[in-house]
């Protein structure tokens, strides 16, 4: 077989979806004879999963394309993901031998058997109204302390800014049989964090009668020693039915929830063409923290809406304020091709964008600290990870934030409560309870 005993790197940029994505194609390439490697140096085959949702994502993706182009080791470099999708012809190279959109990933080791060099294979195709959801035969999650779990793809929503839609399809769901299936087996394999993840996670829909609320239900009532989290959330598709499923079962559910708001001004929100008001984001917030009042609630904000005025900007800061986020991913706006904001007049200077940034940044900061200071003196339980630091082990609480504890122990892959006891610099330190 071509691929046996050669070299592969896989190079992942981008959302928690790539980073699955990139597992799955990991494991199969294993699976066919492939050997691992961590650089880019040291392969033989250079994969590049790419990511397009920003402009600085699609850059990084660039910069990683050209670097596995200069490398003396990469015979053949795999161009694949969301910006192969929106731009086939991306970078023109003879050793670019594989190029594959959001679709087909799953059959990458038999192109790479099939690969003759000088010839590129191309396989980027338009997404059709009922495309399925594609399903990696070769899922393994034995080394994984953390794992992701996709189960959903595509996005129905044409939110004014985002170019997803147009990368990654209509929403599809992977049948809640596998899923259950795959759960046991990571639970078997001592698994003891598994994060639910897709483009809009909970979209989740298996049929008319299972959605997203079902699949929690069924995963709740699994036996075993593990915790479950839930990445990104859409406000107008979680309810008060979700929030209790996952409130009132703390030790089976992290109490995090990711919900993505963009903004928090009433006109902009209606100028991105999301589906709530900031009352009704805020109404949801308040019934979350009546029923956890310590749980981490985070979100996706973008800076420098192209309309957004210097009084819409002052809204937004006050009601941040309001809605005191534990941690926000905060993104500069980048006009991305296809979306309707990208024809959009802009009233906001680079200068201006990189002002407000910086002041809600330093809101973010404040208000992270405020979260995390509650929790002095409290037992959160820890789930502890590879720690790069000598005598010092790291890990997320149920809550998400990192804690860290001293002691030149091996705690990898055990959960165990831990009892904060400081905070530096936004960092948390505790000892084992």
């Amino acid at each position: 077989m071509l691929i046996k005993n050669k070299t592969f790197c896989i190079t992942t940029l981008g959302c928690r979806t790539n980073i699955c994505e990139s597992n799955d194609i990991n494991n199969q390439l294993i699976s066919l004879g492939a050997i691992h490697v961590a650089s880019i140096d040291q392969a033989s085959i250079c994969l590049i999963n790419t990511c397009c949702v920003t402009n600085k994502a699609e850059s990084k993706s660039r910069y990683f394309i050209n670097r596995a182009i200069r490398s003396k080791n990469c015979q053949l470099i795999i161009i694949l993901g969301c910006l192969t999708q929106l731009n086939p012809k991306i970078i023109e190279n003879k050793k670019i031998g594989i190029v594959i959109g959001s679709q087909h990933k799953q059959d990458i080791g038999k192109y790479i058997i099939k690969y003759k060099a000088g010839t590129r294979i191309q396989l980027v195709n338009s997404f059709k109204k009922n495309s399925e959801f594609e399903v990696y035969e070769t899922y393994d999650f034995k080394n994984n302390t953390r794992a992701f779990m996709k189960i959903q793809d595509g996005c129905n929503f044409m939110c004014s800014y985002c170019v997803i839609p147009f990368v990654r399809g209509r929403q599809r769901s992977l049948s809640h049989l596998i899923i259950l299936e795959r759960i046991r087996k990571m639970i078997a394999n001592d698994c003891k964090e598994i994060i639910l993840t897709g483009v809009n996670t909970a979209g989740y829909r298996d049929s008319s009668k299972y959605g997203f609320y079902e699949l929690l239900e069924d995963i709740n009532e699994l036996k075993g020693d593990f915790r479950v989290r839930i990445s990104s959330l859409e406000p107008f598709q979680i309810d008060k039915k979700i929030i209790d499923l996952i409130t009132n079962n703390p030790n089976r559910w992290c109490q995090q929830f990711h919900i993505c708001i963009q903004s928090t001004n009433d006109e902009v929100i209606k100028k991105m063409r999301r589906k709530y008001s900031l009352k009704e984001f805020i109404n949801l917030c308040k019934y979350i923290r009546i029923k956890n009042k310590f749980v981490s609630i985070t979100t996706d904000y973008i800076v420098g809406f192209p309309t957004e005025t210097s009084d819409q900007f002052i809204d937004s800061l006050k009601n941040l304020n309001i809605l005191k986020f534990s941690d926000m991913h905060l993104f500069p706006f980048s006009s991305r091709p296809f979306t309707v904001a990208s024809k959009l007049k802009n009233i906001v200077s680079d200068s201006e964008k990189k002002m407000r940034f910086m002041k809600i940044n330093k809101l973010n900061i404040q208000l992270q600290n405020e979260y995390l200071r509650q929790f002095i003196g409290k037992t959160v339980n820890v789930l502890f990870e590879n720690s790069n630091k000598e005598n010092t082990q790291s890990g997320h609480s149920e809550y998400f934030f990192m804690v860290n504890i001293n002691t030149s122990q091996n705690l990898t892959n055990k959960l165990l409560k831990v009892l904060v006891v400081s905070m530096t610099d936004n960092q948390l330190f505790g000892r084992i309870v």
